[in-house]
């Protein structure tokens, strides 16, 4: 399995200040935790892999094909990447059921389609509000239908952007515990991007230490995380 990240990208931290993103790391399989404070570029290395902004320059290739490579103008577009992405605000379409926004990236028709979302949502728990739009399920629902409709279409990577902040502890484990089951059963590598020192040591099995654009650690989960809290502040 293998996933080679080289970027750089110029970032505005604020209105009058810029820093440069300058990073070159590789996954293996499991789940890679980005950890840092806020501001530090966590969420635009995502936003690059997963081809919804352009690195400045560098080279993306996971599992053996280039996303992207400035030497020889490669840039796959985002929608051809099959890539996994559950956002901080989960960005579920409103107008559409929870079984609608599952099955919205499935490239396929017919029997085909409707099985591949209704094993997502027996997998996820949610067969009860399949026919329901997001506001009138719960944020735990909403959570998963968000991670069902990143998965359903069997993702090269996982990529999750602080999707558990808005979630209390319960119901964080649970979900938590189902989606470690999930990638586990898989095969599928993740990366997750986290300042929450419990969430990375919950699904975390590899940590980078990202600060101020630059990768200034990396190691396992457990060592890594308690070495590195008293470095940074983190929530």
């Amino acid at each position: 399995m293998s996933i080679n990240i080289r970027i750089r990208r110029t970032i505005a931290a604020t209105r009058h200040q810029r820093f440069c993103l300058d990073v070159d790391f590789s996954c293996p399989a499991g789940v890679t935790v980005i950890f840092g404070p806020s501001g530090s570029g966590k969420t635009t290395i995502l936003q690059c892999i997963a081809g919804l902004v352009a690195p400045d320059s560098g080279a993306i290739s996971v599992v053996g094909e280039d996303f992207y490579d400035s030497a020889s103008r490669v840039n796959v577009p985002a929608q051809h990447r099959r890539v996994g992405y559950v956002f901080q605000d989960l960005a579920l379409f409103p107008h559409m059921t929870a079984a609608q926004n599952i099955g919205f990236g499935i490239r396929v028709n017919g029997m085909q389609k409707r099985a591949m979302v209704r094993d997502a949502l027996e997998k996820f728990r949610i067969t009860p509000v399949a026919y329901h739009r997001p506001a009138e399920i719960s944020g735990g629902e909403r959570q998963r239908v968000a991670l069902a409709r990143a998965l359903v279409i069997q993702p090269r990577l996982l990529l999750l952007d602080e999707p558990f902040s808005a979630l209390d502890d319960e119901l964080k484990q649970g979900i938590i515990r189902d989606l470690k089951q999930w990638l586990n059963e898989n095969g599928v590598p993740a990366l997750f991007v986290t300042h929450h020192r419990g969430e990375a040591l919950a699904l975390g099995d590899r940590v980078l230490l990202l600060k101020e654009g630059k990768i200034v650690g990396e190691g396992g989960v457990q060592e890594a995380i308690v070495n590195w809290q008293s470095q940074i502040a983190c929530a």
